[in-house]
């Protein structure tokens, strides 16, 4: 038998995108940091995408990249804003959702200081378990390798198993081998409870 590459964390994220995402259908990026996990969402024909992050460099930073790397017609279904991801703009409820996505953490390139903040989160994903439509999923990707960072994902995870099974399927993969290494947990609406 072959060797079975086991995946980092944001290429599993990004198979579990490809698994569910239909065309047409719209996704939020809710931290789009420099615009990486953006720039893949355009690949699945997307209906639109909505990017959001709180600091202003982060989506100068995507908007930049977009720019460069898409055509004007697939740069116009990208709705970038400049807010926490505990604002989902409202143009999110206008549209069916089928994946929110967060890559926690700090910017890559800049003030490692300057992260995505625990409360925030899990009010944040309250939101997103409201708003993905059935089938939806909800990848977040945590970084336990600094203090916010570790707590955020203990109490995202302590916060998952509080969910219904009979409304969520959920998984957490991690990489126990590697001592505090990014893991990814991953939330899906399930069609009907």
């Amino acid at each position: 038998m072959d060797f079975l590459p086991l995946y980092s964390h944001l290429e599993l994220a990004r198979f579990y995108w490809k698994m569910v995402l239909q065309r047409g259908d719209w996704a939020i990026d809710a931290t789009c940091g420099n615009g990486k996990d953006t720039l893949q969402l355009v690949n699945f024909s997307l209906g639109g995408i909505i990017g959001l992050d709180k600091q202003q460099i982060a989506i100068e930073n995507t908007s930049f990249l977009l720019k460069k790397s898409l055509q004007e017609d697939q740069y116009k279904k990208i709705h970038l804003f400049c807010t926490s991801h505990i604002h989902f703009p409202s143009l999110a409820y206008n549209y069916p959702i089928r994946l929110v996505i967060y890559n926690l953490g700090y910017l890559p390139g800049s003030n490692k200081k300057i992260t995505t903040v625990t409360e925030d989160t899990l009010k944040s994903l309250n939101a997103a378990l409201e708003l993905i439509m059935p089938s939806g999923l909800i990848t977040i990707c945590c970084y336990p390798g600094h203090a916010e960072g570790a707590k955020e994902q203990s109490f995202l995870v302590q916060k998952v198993q509080e969910l219904s099974s009979a409304e969520y399927a959920i998984c957490h993969h991690t990489w126990p081998n590697k001592h505090a290494s990014a893991s990814l947990l991953l939330i899906q609406k399930k069609n009907s409870y």
